[in-house]
């Protein structure tokens, strides 16, 4: 390994041991944590608001499937 590359590769190990060790302010960890339930509620909601109508659409298509089948 050349000098250069030692140097580098030196370099890069000491930027990436520092942003390694960078630590989140709680204000941003507290944000992303809301952030996060705010997510998941609303991805919760959403989903229970169309589970009925997508059984439904599940019923119909079984019954035309069913009703397509001749033997």
């Amino acid at each position: 390994m050349t000098a250069a590359k030692s140097m580098e590769y030196r370099i890069t190990q000491q930027l990436l041991r520092r942003r390694g060790r960078v630590n989140e302010p709680v204000n941003a960890r507290i944000a992303n944590r809301i952030i996060k339930i705010a997510a998941t509620t609303v991805a919760v909601v959403l989903m229970g608001s169309y589970v009925q109508e997508l059984l439904w659409v599940l019923v119909a298509a079984s019954t035309v499937l069913a009703l397509g089948i001749v033997d």
